[in-house]
């Protein structure tokens, strides 16, 4: 029996451990991003298979094991923006309020998102996955976010914008030409200008167009101007390369800092793979002052609130 343990903790380890590595290719070649994604739980099974490896005195593997639990552990502190609150609290003067929330193309729970924005009453909501029944419902009862842009679809990729405030401009912008919508608004606050960008990008699975469409936002990033907040569903954890080369490009810091590894948007229906897929970037000037999570609004992702200080 103990030895049928042994052979399978080490399979483990193994499997676990090639994943761990192969993640790494993924500053290369974005093919391999997909392997980097549950990098917490690959952490997880290796510091359980090296407890094991040592009760079945197999000091090795788990030296092994312990190893290839120290390069998730380097991956996942990935250098970022320090620490920041996230308790829930009102917004201080000069403040502004984000909400991104992808409430799920097949969520029909309409007033739940309607109680989210009455709720966290933020300044500026943006919707991913907005489908035409969903705006309808929204354009009627979000009666005070009377400036929005909406482009609804019946896919996944449907997305709008709802404001409090004046918004100077706003359209809606593919990054690239072929990827998906992203809505643009410009507006002041506090006397500043900013530019603030709701995006969804594509799966990795679906092909090049994932990265294509982090690089393109980088690459479009001068003509936003000198305050810059990019929100959305990235599809990628803060720890992935392309998202990594994404921010570095773009000269932005995003929500979680350091400690991507403590959040968890998605999937609402298993908090055993928990990612952050859902996240908020800013440029220098911006001061993130605090996030937190949304209730539940009958999506798979958990909505995301972000208070910000514009300089």
């Amino acid at each position: 029996m103990f030895n049928a343990l042994r052979v399978f903790v080490a399979v483990v380890v193994a499997l676990v451990g090639l994943a761990t590595l192969r993640g790494l290719l993924d500053r290369v070649w974005w093919v391999f991003e997909p392997v980097d994604v549950f990098r917490l739980q690959y952490l997880v099974v290796l510091v359980a298979a090296a407890v094991v490896g040592l009760l079945l005195r197999r000091p090795r593997l788990a030296a092994v094991a312990a190893a290839l639990a120290a390069v998730n552990v380097a991956v996942l502190r990935t250098p970022g923006s320090p620490a920041l609150a996230t308790a829930s609290r009102v917004p201080a003067a000069g403040e502004l309020r984000l909400v991104e929330a992808n409430v799920e193309v097949g969520n029909t729970d309409f007033a739940a998102v309607e109680r989210l924005v009455s709720g966290a009453r933020p300044d500026l909501f943006g919707v991913i996955e907005l489908t035409p029944a969903m705006a309808q419902y929204l354009g009627k009862e979000l009666t005070g976010y009377r400036a929005r842009i909406t482009a609804p679809r019946d896919d996944a990729y449907g997305i709008g914008l709802y404001s409090r405030l004046a918004l100077l401009s706003a359209k809606v912008v593919r990054f690239p030409a072929d990827g998906p919508p992203t809505v643009v608004a410009r507006l002041r606050a506090g006397g500043k200008l900013v530019t603030v960008l709701f995006t969804h990008v594509r799966t990795a699975f679906a092909g090049s167009i994932h990265v294509r469409h982090l690089d393109a936002l980088a690459a479009a990033r001068p003509r936003f101007g000198k305050r810059v907040v990019v929100c959305g569903d990235l599809n990628t954890p803060p720890w992935s390369g392309p998202l990594r080369r994404f921010a570095g490009k773009a000269g932005l810091h995003d929500v979680y800092g350091s400690r991507a590894w403590r959040a968890y948007s998605w999937p609402t229906w298993a908090s055993v793979l928990r990612i952050p897929l859902d996240d908020c970037f800013v440029s220098d000037g911006v001061d993130i002052t605090a996030h937190h999570d949304g209730p539940d609004v009958g999506s798979d992702h958990r909505p995301l609130v972000v208070d910000i200080d514009v300089r």
